[in-house]
């Protein structure tokens, strides 16, 4: 990714275009042209005292004083970490109007990631540091990263609108799932209740939510989106699913989220794609009834029936059971009914989890 004095020069105001011609400027006077001949090419583009003072040197154009100081070349390992700023930047974090930017967080390593990313990407500190009462964490950096990043991957945070740009969205998926992690890290949690236990994530751009459950559909992790009254809310519901997303994106290492998600994982007794495996393993050796493989796995004989025939639900869509998936067949045998693999698991050798994941998604 490159970045050129052009598109650099955008992210200033209209007063400042003029400063367009100043790189063409030196060029000429590079090359040995006098006033006087840099007057005719330019003059009709620039006022006479400005074009006078750039070629005396008595004045630089900030963009370009600026642009001369930048990073305008980034490599896979600044791209990585250029993920991890631009979730965060839409996650506690911001660009205001002035082109400031700022991340808040009461996490301290959440700080320091975001320090030592943009230490080293830009290799510029913080210009301002400092902790509230209540304990957030506060940094302010120079308007000159925003603008590379404005230039970068778009307008994706500008005072207070937040959006996912062409630019994110090209960028390829792995790129995708560090940013999402990092914005989870901010904006997700993990929730534990009686009603119900969820993954969620909250904004107030529906649309960004939409284009997190796009990419996380990618990498076979479903959701839902909802509205809780305040924001918008993406929750990953079931077991398949959050063990789906602790395996591809998952919160940081040793975060405290990241512990709670890994405990209510453990809490599952029996997540039902675990069960459908330990069914099918056990078929594998033999046929068996409802009953037979009642006792082996300790459930009762109508959870294995709605594990062969699925579940009916009201008012939403029933769950499809093995069966209904083709890879159980029932024989009868006398007046009792027996189940058995078919023939076509057989043939791509038990490979289990991965046609279950295909086609609970």
């Amino acid at each position: 990714m490159v970045i050129t004095y052009e598109k650099f020069l955008k992210t200033y105001p209209e007063s400042y275009r003029k400063s367009l011609f100043y790189p063409k400027l030196l060029e000429l006077k590079k090359r040995g042209f006098s006033f006087s001949e840099v007057k005719k090419l330019l003059s009709p583009k620039l006022p006479f005292h400005i074009l006078y003072r750039w070629y005396k040197g008595k004045t630089v154009p900030l963009p370009f004083k600026d642009f001369s100081r930048i990073k305008k070349e980034f490599n896979d390992k600044d791209l990585e970490k250029l993920a991890v700023i631009v979730g965060h930047i839409l996650g506690d974090g911001g660009i205001n109007k002035k082109k400031i930017l700022h991340y808040c967080n009461t996490e301290k390593f959440l700080i320091e990631e975001f320090k030592s990313c943009v230490r080293d990407v830009f290799h510029i500190k913080p210009m301002c540091e400092y902790r509230e009462k209540s304990g957030i964490i506060r940094l302010r950096y120079p308007r000159v990263i925003s603008r590379v990043l404005l230039c970068l991957f778009g307008e994706f945070s500008l005072g207070n609108k937040k959006k996912i740009t062409r630019q994110i969205d090209r960028m390829p998926l792995w790129w995708k799932i560090k940013l999402i992690q990092a914005l989870y890290n901010d904006e997700g949690s993990v929730v534990i209740s009686n009603s119900y236990k969820a993954i969620t994530l909250k904004q107030k751009s529906k649309s960004i939510l939409e284009w997190i459950r796009k990419v996380l559909r990618s990498v076979n992790v479903n959701s839902t989106i909802c509205f809780d009254g305040r924001c918008w809310q993406l929750r990953i519901l079931n077991y398949i699913n959050m063990r789906r997303f602790s395996e591809k994106v998952n919160f940081s290492k040793g975060y405290r989220k990241r512990v709670k998600l890994q405990q209510l994982l453990k809490k599952f007794k029996c997540p039902k794609w675990e069960t459908k495996i330990e069914i099918l393993k056990l078929l594998k050796e033999k046929k068996r009834s409802v009953n037979e493989l009642a006792r082996r796995l300790r459930l009762k004989p109508g959870t294995i029936c709605g594990h062969f025939h699925g579940w009916k639900r009201r008012g939403r869509e029933s769950t499809k059971g093995l069966v209904d998936m083709k890879l159980v067949e029932v024989r009868k045998v006398g007046r009792k009914n027996y189940y058995c693999l078919s023939p076509k698991v057989r043939l791509t050798n038990l490979n289990f989890r991965l046609k279950l994941f295909n086609q609970n998604r």
